[in-house]
């Protein structure tokens, strides 16, 4: 695998881990190259017509999205900061295209609770590639703010989960309208879902979290799945959850979930253990662990019919490859760039060209700005 990665930004943080600890956010606001700098690659989408890969960073400043040109290998603004309300922080994993061709993208936070009667909440933004016009068009849950999105094309709705408090809704593209669908998280405990997933019956897959209300904590099984069921129009919660590696009672966190091309929906953990579910039954089968340590959150489809992921983090992110018909799971290699002398720390989401190269969105790096990585099989 031939790697190469790409700085929009190429600041260093080495003081990160001994001073963050005792911040807050107004104290990243108040730091220039923090607050400039200090960036994630937190959702792509590749675009072969335009051969651009759109990104969506996390990014104090509200300058949250950006072209990378393909051919040319240079990151342009598309000026989302000109109309940011000052709380929008990133898109995280909110990015995609729909029939038409038109890019929604939803705002995620990095301020806390103390600023929610200021913060007015996220909003879902449309963007028009051929004329570049990017507008907010909704804010769908006053004070709320977006973790992820997925569209039925079918029904042209967006649905999303929303962080912090954790709850799912639906934007109807054509009439506005919006429904609160129920909760997620419990407040005693975190579902904290990194992305949701429409499945090909319209289903939305996400975690959600116990309370137990008459115990001190939620306990280790408190992230399970469920499902928004579109024709019973409402939530499934199952009563269970991602297996834990070491095979004890519980349940993993949820650290991506998947449509594979085969139907099914496929998951990766806090663990790093790599999962397949059939939304149908649904149950879930452990396929393996291909990263050497924790978080596979990346998956995307290839034009070969394979899965490509990234595992790992602390500096061994790696690729792998899945084959839903042979059943085949490969390692493919560490992300690092020779040139540089770099590991990719960790990989939050990956986007992959009808050619089939990877494009690799860099994410939590502690003591440097995050980069895209080019990854070519």
């Amino acid at each position: 695998m031939r790697v190469k990665a790409y700085k929009l930004k190429n600041s260093r943080f080495d003081k990160f881990l001994d001073e963050w600890k005792k911040w807050d956010y107004k104290d990243f606001l108040e730091k220039p190259d923090y607050f400039h700098n200090w960036i994630s690659f937190d959702c792509l989408l590749a675009d072969d017509k335009r051969n651009t890969i759109w990104c969506g960073l996390t990014c104090f400043d509200t300058n949250i999205f950006y072209g990378f040109n393909i051919n040319n290998k240079t990151f342009r603004s598309m000026g989302y900061n000109k109309i940011a309300d000052r709380y929008d922080a990133k898109f995280h994993r909110s990015l995609l295209m729909d029939n038409d061709g038109t890019i929604w993208a939803a705002t995620a936070l990095l301020h806390d609770i103390d600023r929610w009667d200021e913060a007015p909440g996220g909003s879902i933004v449309r963007f028009n590639p051929e004329t570049e016009k990017i507008k907010r068009v909704c804010q769908p849950l006053p004070h709320h703010y977006i973790q992820s999105i997925d569209i039925d094309k079918k029904r042209n709705i967006i649905y999303g989960v929303t962080f912090t408090p954790e709850k799912l809704f639906s934007y109807e593209m054509k009439t506005g309208k919006v429904k609160n669908l129920g909760l997620t998280g419990s407040g005693a405990s975190l579902a904290q879902n990194e992305n949701i997933v429409v499945d090909k019956k319209g289903r939305v897959w996400a975690f959600w979290s116990v309370a137990r209300a008459w115990l001190p904590n939620s306990g280790p099984d408190a992230v399970r799945l469920c499902y928004f069921d579109p024709d019973k129009n409402k939530i499934i919660y199952l009563d269970y959850g991602l297996p834990l590696l070491n095979g004890e009672r519980g349940y993993a966190h949820g650290d991506g979930l998947h449509l594979g091309p085969d139907g099914k929906i496929y998951a990766g953990s806090s663990e790093g253990g790599f999962f397949v579910i059939d939304p149908d039954t649904p149950k879930i089968k452990k396929i393996g662990k291909p990263g050497p340590k924790r978080r596979l959150a990346a998956m995307a489809n290839g034009p070969d019919g394979k899965i490509y992921g990234a595992a790992g983090n602390e500096g061994t992110a790696m690729i792998f490859s899945y084959d839903p018909t042979s059943k085949e799971l490969k390692n493919l290699g560490q992300i690092y760039d020779k040139e540089i002398k770099e590991n990719a720390y960790q990989i939050h989401c990956i986007a992959i060209t009808s050619e089939g190269t990877i494009y690799a969105g860099e994410n939590d790096v502690p003591c440097r700005s995050g980069y895209l990585w080019e990854c070519k099989i």
